[in-house]
């Protein structure tokens, strides 16, 4: 692999063309990080991923040049959960001498291939009220036995599904109050992996990627597309003053260009989100907790979504290319810079070189609460967007008895499972009927 030229990848599913990746040059390693994601998929053997070193502009003749491809038999893949491997390419080159397996390129895939068989909504009929009306007893006793995979995969169900419903502030309220009584501390919420933090998380990304790319798209890819750096580490520079000034000046500026993009997004901030926010002020308010409900608010909307945004913003769709080298680490520092403000705490000898930014963290704390004080208010003259995209609830359903029926083995507790009894009988007639199609569901008495 030529260390100036530039490679791409594409994605075949049967021999057909399903997508592309970016065109990205070689440093250490080659890494893309993107995600492809297809639905109502026609029954495929094989998924091929072909590695192209790309022509070179200049030169009009040259051809994209097939360095090798890897097969992934749709079975190995069959699964609910990601399967990540290595896989050794296939040479190009059949008997061209190149099939020495040392010289092959090696390529690291994570993928998925899941069906998800969906009965008639009658078949739910006792399912969907279950979820509606038992949600907390069930967060509660899941909680402490699955995994952070499984928490994400049941927060991300069950969050569509009382979307759906018409409940997500009440659900998400719920959940986070209930997590807020049991930590010590409250300025740990929403730092660990709870399905609490999960489902917020799930909620931000599924009705908050339009103001997300509204609010700090252009931002982003002007900083990808900028040859400036904000590395102000003096380690990293080797005690250049003059650079060190430079950089310093550019972090300034690019913080104070995203910070302004955000304060100044309110106005279109998702009506579904402002009313969690809201409901979420309300209960603290009746718990005579206001004290914290800017902490909550904060560490929910930066902690959780917009700082990770900039951090890693290929994970919100508002870029296709991960980040290299220099710019990763420009958003970094922004990223960094842009939570302490939203935590409201200056930068200190843990990170000294850090602390000639405290005047702008000092000097935009009360433009952070007068966004939070926006954000969770109903303030009618704003224009607020809604959630325009479409979510299959028997889908939802489908899923969330799969994880369910997995998650429940995994109780111990004789008084967990005698609290889960009622819902294990609905899970079982559901899986009775997935197995013999022709059964109707029977109704609970």
């Amino acid at each position: 692999v030529a260390p100036k030229k530039r490679y791409f990848c594409e994605l075949c599913l049967d021999k057909a063309l399903y997508a592309r990746t970016s065109s990205i040059q070689k440093n250490d390693m080659l890494f893309w990080g993107e995600n492809f994601d297809f639905s109502n998929l026609p029954d495929i053997e094989t998924v091929t991923v072909n590695l192209y070193r790309e022509a070179d502009k200049k030169k009009k003749k040259e051809k994209n040049c097939l360095l090798g491809y890897i097969n992934i038999p749709v079975g190995e893949i069959a699964n609910r959960q990601l399967v990540e491997k290595w896989y050794t390419a296939s040479s190009a080159y059949v008997g061209r001498g190149k099939e020495n397996k040392s010289e092959l390129p090696l390529l690291r895939v994570k993928a998925r291939y899941q069906t998800v068989n969906i009965l008639p909504m009658d078949c739910y009929q006792d399912f969907l009220p279950y979820l509606q009306n038992n949600y907390m007893s069930l967060v509660e006793i899941l909680e402490p036995v699955v995994s952070v995979k499984a928490k994400e995969e049941l927060a991300l169900s069950l969050v569509r599904v009382m979307h759906r419903l018409g409940q997500p502030a009440t659900f998400l309220a719920d959940i986070v109050m209930a997590e807020l009584d049991k930590l010590d501390n409250e300025n740990l919420t929403f730092r660990g992996n709870s399905i609490a933090t999960k489902a917020m998380e799930a909620y931000m990304k599924l009705v908050g990627e339009r103001y997300l790319q509204d609010t700090l798209g252009d931002f982003i890819r002007t900083l990808l597309e900028s040859a400036d750096e904000c590395e102000v580490d003096p380690a990293r520079l080797g005690g250049n003053n003059a650079t060190l000034q430079r950089h310093q000046q550019n972090l300034v500026m690019y913080c104070e260009m995203a910070w302004f993009k955000i304060i100044n997004s309110y106005c279109f901030f998702p009506l579904e989100l402002r009313e969690v926010f809201c409901t979420v002020r309300e209960r603290c308010k009746e718990k005579e907790q206001s004290d914290v409900s800017d902490n909550l608010i904060s560490s929910c909307i930066f902690l959780r979504f917009l700082c990770p945004s900039i951090l890693s913003p290929s994970l919100f769709n508002l870029t296709q290319t991960f980040p290299q080298d220099r710019s990763a680490r420009n958003l970094t520092l922004i990223a960094k810079t842009i939570q302490n403000l939203a935590n409201f705490t200056k930068f200190g000898a843990k990170e000294d070189y850090m602390t000639f930014m405290n005047d702008f963290v000092e000097r935009e704390l009360d433009s952070m609460c007068h966004y939070l004080q926006k954000i969770s208010s109903r303030d009618t003259q704003t224009a607020a967007q809604e959630f325009d995209g479409y979510i299959d609830l028997g889908r939802e359903l489908s899923l969330l008895h799969s994880i369910l029926v997995e998650s429940i083995e995994k109780i111990n507790s004789d008084s967990s499972q005698q609290k889960l009894s009622k819902l294990s009988q609905i899970l079982e007639e559901i899986t009775e009927i997935l197995e013999n199609p022709h059964l109707t569901l029977k109704k609970s008495s």
